[in-house]
């Protein structure tokens, strides 16, 4: 899935936004065309009130956006031996640890197998996100965990916009799945 085909959660609002505007520009040029007094109390009345119901709209819009935004990162905290996440979940989140260290777990025939051992610095749970399928391992927390993390809502436009991150997202995640080093189509 390409950033541009994730929905806007407002989508709908900068719609009416966008149509309200323009019934209220069109009022103007309504008046411009010919200018009576009925078409110059339309223009000031209807007009401007659409215009400025337009604004307040588009302002809300972007108000609950940057909400939604700064929400969408979160701090969590795990004790050594929780799980973050397991194997087969849906991939719902992106994790930065800040402190501590995880260790990637994957259970074949019955048994686990420890895949990795991460630090501060390091992310996990992209390959989920990244190929829109359900985790591919457990992470548990290897000692007293400090982590951010993103919601996958907001993954995509994030790795869109920072280009170096981006690329260093993709090259982990075709080291981690194997992916050989010449197919390195990048989507975004």
């Amino acid at each position: 899935m390409a950033t541009h085909d994730l929905p806007h959660p407002h989508d709908k609002y900068v719609v009416a936004s966008a149509l309200l505007t323009v019934a209220g520009l069109a009022t103007a040029l309504v008046y411009t065309v010919s200018s009576t007094p009925y078409t110059m109390v339309l223009f000031l009345g209807l007009g401007q009130m659409c215009i400025g119901l337009g604004m307040v709209l588009l302002v809300a819009v972007i108000a609950l956006d940057v909400k939604a935004r700064l929400q969408s990162v979160v701090e969590r905290r795990f004790r050594a031996g929780d799980v973050v996440f397991r194997q087969g979940d849906f991939p719902d989140r992106l994790y930065l640890i800040g402190q501590g260290e995880v260790e990637v777990i994957r259970t074949e025939d019955g048994k686990e197998v420890v895949l990795a051992r991460m630090k501060a610095g390091e992310f996990f749970g992209e390959m989920g996100i990244l190929g829109n399928t359900p985790r591919t391992a457990t992470v548990k927390a290897a000692t007293d965990l400090e982590t951010l993390s993103i919601h996958r809502n907001y993954f995509r436009p994030l790795i869109a916009y920072v280009p170096a991150w981006r690329d260093r997202l993709f090259d982990e995640y075709r080291r981690r799945s194997g992916t050989p080093p010449s197919a390195k189509g990048r989507t975004s």
